[in-house]
């Protein structure tokens, strides 16, 4: 399996429509249904549910969605990170935060950040508190900032860090300290 098999599943679990996402791929569609279907043998299962007017993920699907967005973004990530080990902190942040005071907090963090890291990009996302709870535990962002009060159970190895505004960060990130502590960027 590739990277493009990956990117080509996801492309058309997105548009629910071969053609539609053949454009977005700026391929044929003939050649993209025979790579989902290259890739539907190479896996033992469907990934699809096809009918006439109909599209829809198959559970195997779905979770193929899951791990097939994990596995690019750590893709890109080890990218950003071995260009950072020879031209210095450089990459992409990835937040998620909710509506409210949450995006003016984090417009100052990048503005204090950017000056001391020109090189860093950032990704930001908004949604709601269950969508962004969601997105950390799944490792699809480094940062998620929500406004309390909200409840922590089920968060996992997650540390929480409560103010009027809730940080939450992988245990393992390199952004996380011991409960208590400020976060800085």
């Amino acid at each position: 399996m590739e990277l493009r098999h990956i990117r080509y599943f996801l492309a058309v679990a997105e548009e629910m429509n071969f053609t539609r996402a053949a454009e977005k791929l700026c391929i044929a569609q003939p050649p993209l249904s025979r790579q989902i279907q290259d890739l539907e043998n190479e896996l033992g299962t469907k990934l699809f549910i096809r009918s006439s007017h109909h599209m829809e993920l198959t559970e195997a699907g779905e979770l193929f969605r899951q791990y097939g967005t994990r596995i690019l973004e750590l893709s890109e990530r080890s990218v950003e990170d071995i260009r950072e080990m020879d031209q210095g902190l450089q990459g992409t942040i990835y937040f998620s935060n909710v509506e409210g005071h949450a995006p003016a907090l984090l417009a100052g963090w990048i503005a204090q950040f950017r000056t001391q890291y020109p090189h860093v990009k950032y990704n930001l996302w908004n949604g709601n508190t269950d969508d962004i709870i969601a997105r950390i535990k799944k490792g699809l962002c480094d940062l998620a900032v929500i406004m309390t009060p909200f409840d922590a159970e089920g968060l996992g190895t997650f540390d929480v860090y409560e103010e009027p505004w809730v940080a939450i960060l992988p245990t393992d990130h390199p952004l996380a300290r011991k409960k208590g502590d400020s976060i800085e960027l």
